[in-house]
């Protein structure tokens, strides 16, 4: 059973190709309603401009045990032929931004969205929307 379910998650992921929605998923929702006191920034690939536009919205603690992971891929493209027809008729994903929260690597938070253009200020506040600071 429990190989059953995980072929039809696989499924139902693999048919939904490249999505142009953003994902939230909060994994402990006591940690949403917990006032966060510090995070540590990881960003990876290293990227200047998002470690620079982060630490200006957030303050940042090396020493911190909550850690904030981003992510952010430039220039990417779906081969998924789900999505030829978006490909062909509309401005279709080209990078996304993934930003996840965690703590002696149990992950709490999670943030995932596919970009046309650069990410913006609104993607990267969007944590302090979900979380408390």
């Amino acid at each position: 059973m429990k190989h059953l379910s995980s072929f039809f998650l696989f499924l139902l992921l693999f048919l939904q190709g490249c999505s142009d929605n953003a994902s939230v998923n909060i994994f402990d929702e006591k940690l949403s309603k917990t006032k966060i006191e510090c995070m540590r920034l990881v960003v990876f690939p290293p990227d200047e401009e998002v470690q620079k536009k982060l630490t200006e919205l957030y303050s940042f603690d090396e020493s911190c045990a909550i850690k904030l992971e981003v992510s952010l891929q430039r220039g990417i493209v779906c081969n998924s032929n789900q999505n030829s027809d978006k490909k062909a008729l509309s401005n279709f994903p080209t990078s996304y931004l993934r930003m996840q929260v965690s703590k002696n690597r149990q992950l709490f938070y999670s943030y995932y969205i596919d970009l046309i253009d650069s990410a913006s200020a609104q993607d990267a506040k969007r944590i302090k929307k979900d979380l408390i600071f």
